[in-house]
């Protein structure tokens, strides 16, 4: 016979340990970028998202410079990290640092924001001001609501 407390012990405990190693990979990834960012004169990067019916990604990776104008992200490697929890880019070769962007913000969503992508999703994005070292996560909920009304004739 299965003991349902015990597997679901064995779960938290899995959770548990892979809530501590993403967020290991995420302070890792707040310090690999923001050098590279600060060197190209990029101040605020803007990681849109959007997920929905079971599905999600990350959509939009935008540089600003300090006037805001929009600038490309550039193409330099990351320092090299065994990760365990992230979602790496496919192909071979070191993590680019678009990639890693990208990796960043679904570490954050799946640690804060679990199930993000489900039914009706979440949408937002990953807000980094460069000189501040300063990462906000801003997600917005989607949920399909609605009333119901009895009235006796």
């Amino acid at each position: 016979m299965v003991d349902m407390t015990q597997v679901m012990a064995d779960f938290h405990e899995r959770q548990a340990e892979r809530a501590i190693k993403a967020q290991t990979e995420i302070e890792h990834l707040k310090q690999a970028v923001l050098g590279p960012l600060g060197e190209a004169g990029i101040t605020r990067v803007e990681v849109r998202f959007d997920g929905c019916g079971d599905s999600g990604a990350v959509e939009q990776c935008e540089c600003f410079d300090v006037a805001m104008n929009t600038v490309p992200c550039p193409e330099v490697a990351i320092a090299q990290f065994d990760f365990e929890v992230a979602r790496e880019p496919t192909g071979e070769g070191p993590l680019m640092l678009a990639g890693a962007l990208d990796s960043l913000t679904y570490l954050a969503l799946e640690r804060f924001h679990p199930g993000w992508e489900i039914n009706d999703g979440s949408c937002g994005m990953l807000v980094i001001e460069v000189a501040q070292a300063d990462f906000v996560l801003e997600c917005s909920l989607r949920y399909t609501g609605y009333d119901e009304h009895f009235t006796g004739l």
